[in-house]
């Protein structure tokens, strides 16, 4: 077996701790009433700059949004509360083209900036902050060019109070995918407003350094969320469009990161063009997917696997497996990361049968190791899950071997993630025939003691299920009729119910495949099959 150290980051969570001091202390000062007080006369002129918008609409959820009547309070578990303050809904608005609900965003906007004016945490937390003035400056041209001038000084004085709050709180930001919209937002400023242009300087400096950090040399993103991934990928999308329309130079660097990003995202699309849901890659909308499609370049042939970022693909005729074979590479890459390696996703067609872990629930239920389709033992999570949204406990390496040979292919994954605290290793084996068909897995687990383990797969919402052969076998039933047959090495296997609520306090519910047992002495090992029959 490999060696492996075990990183828990102590250094870098001292840091982080430190900053949180910093910005308590600065908490202060931003809550006093001297805070951001502008000289307006420094606001000299602005550009009408029309910023083409590359995303569509989602008229549907814009519908819901305008019929609920308490998405304009600061309560975070409200749905509505990032679609609201961060005023992502006039990028829905826009799609109905309607001129009674132009002068409705700008009522909305006039509201806000005068409730909200001065520094408040939760409305002025950095990432809802840049994506607001972003969304103001590309939507500007619909909402707010014909208003009057008194409105727009309302709105520009308010855009340059965010933005030097933006630019003073700097220092303390996390350099993770949030810093990417942040500089987004200091650009369109840059742009927009004319005697900021220092803000463009501080932003492409810091751009080229994220670019290089971040966006990993196989175009994955750093964090290994396709989820954020797509947040990321869009953003550039956006800096490249602004950048084209000011006239300014879209330099290598960038259009390099564009075009890898391209290529790692449509590596996590399966056959429907449904995202991956790797580290809580959820709740992507199938309209986004095309959209973004739309705007980025069809590679000849997409990668077989993303090393740098740790995931493998098996694309064999109508099947397609994804399975997650990585760690996070730094502290920072484990910002909303999920306790979890060697789950996989598994589609037929147009499909899907294994999912890596429901969608749609709460973002502490989902980050549980138990929550993906992988082993768990004795119950606790593989990676410790910090109250900081970070991980710790996470091994420096995680050995991953592929044979393909005639047609057919052998995933190997030796996880070390369980070695701290149990002295344990789990290996997984995947082979998949050179049709598709017969899916076999073998997971393998060095353990000095005796100790409960689960493994789990999770099976898509649209599966139907049946227990046969005294409870040695399952039947699977997808949507389009096909059907597959799991069984396992064990005596017994359980199907389990999940009924949860989702983020929008809607029940749903769906099934996985459950085999549980203890640990043998040094090795046990539980072999598992997928066959279409």
């Amino acid at each position: 077996m490999t060696s492996t150290k075990i990183r828990n980051f102590y250094f870098q969570r001292s840091v982080e701790k430190l900053k949180k001091i910093k910005f308590l202390l600065s908490k202060f000062f931003y809550s006093s009433p001297i805070y951001g007080k502008l000289n307006f006369d420094e606001i000299s002129s602005f550009k009408e700059l029309i910023i083409p918008n590359l995303w569509n609409g989602d008229v549907e959820k814009i519908k819901i949004f305008l019929k609920d009547k308490s998405h304009n309070n600061s309560n975070l578990k409200n749905p509505f509360f990032f679609y609201y303050h961060s005023f992502d809904f006039l990028n829905d608005l826009k799609e109905i083209n309607n001129e009674k609900l132009r002068i409705y965003g700008r009522e909305k906007t006039s509201v806000w900036i005068k409730k909200n004016n001065s520094w408040k945490s939760r409305l002025w937390d950095d990432f809802i902050l840049a994506s607001r003035v972003c969304n103001w400056i590309q939507n500007y041209n619909l909402f707010f060019s014909t208003s009057d001038e008194e409105f727009k000084k309302k709105l520009f004085n308010s855009i340059l109070k965010q933005a030097e709050h933006l630019v003073k709180n700097f220092s303390n930001q996390k350099r993770n995918s949030d810093l990417i919209r942040i500089i987004k937002a200091l650009i369109y400023i840059s742009i927009f407003i004319s005697n900021k242009n220092y803000y463009y300087q501080i932003a492409i400096f810091n751009l080229k350094s994220e670019l290089t950090n971040q966006i990993l040399k196989d175009g994955c993103h750093f964090q290994r969320n396709p989820g954020i991934h797509i947040q990321v990928l869009k953003d550039l999308l956006d800096i490249r469009t602004v950048l084209n329309s000011a006239k300014k130079n879209v330099f290598f660097d960038l259009q390099n990161a564009i075009k890898n990003m391209s290529i790692a995202y449509r590596f996590f699309l399966h056959k429907d063009n449904s995202l991956a849901n790797f580290n809580g890659a959820n709740n992507i909308d199938e309209k986004e997917i095309k959209n973004i499609i739309s705007e980025i370049p069809k590679p000849i042939k997409s990668p077989r696997e993303l090393h740098e970022g740790g995931f493998q693909r098996v694309d064999v005729k109508d099947t397609i497996l994804i399975a997650d074979c990585g760690i996070p590479k730094n502290y920072d890459a484990t910002y909303k990361a999920h306790s979890c390696s060697t789950a996989f996703e598994l589609s037929y067609k147009k499909k899907k049968i294994i999912i890596n872990s429901l969608p749609s629930l709460n973002e502490n239920m989902n980050k549980a190791t138990a929550a993906h389709s992988t082993l768990t033992l004795n119950n606790t999570n593989s990676y410790k899950i910090l109250k900081n949204n970070h991980l710790s406990r996470v091994p420096d390496n995680l050995k991953v071997k592929r044979v393909e040979r005639y047609g057919a292919n052998i995933i190997e994954i030796e996880n070390y993630g369980y070695k701290n605290q149990y002295d344990a290793i789990h290996k997984r084996l995947i082979y998949i025939d050179k049709e598709g068909l017969d899916i076999r897995g073998e997971d393998n687990i060095y353990c000095p003691m005796e100790i409960d383990f689960d493994i789990r797969f999770f099976l898509d919402m649209g599966l139907k299920t049946l227990v046969t052969n005294s409870g040695k076998n399952i039947l699977l039933r997808l949507a389009n009729n096909s059907g597959w047959k799991f069984s396992s090495s064990l005596d017994s296997l359980d199907i389990i119910s999940n009924r949860n609520l989702n983020i929008n306090k809607q029940p749903i519910t769906n099934e996985h495949i459950l085999l549980n047992g203890k640990t043998k002495e040094l090795i046990t090992v539980i072999k598992w099959a997928f066959k279409k029959y």
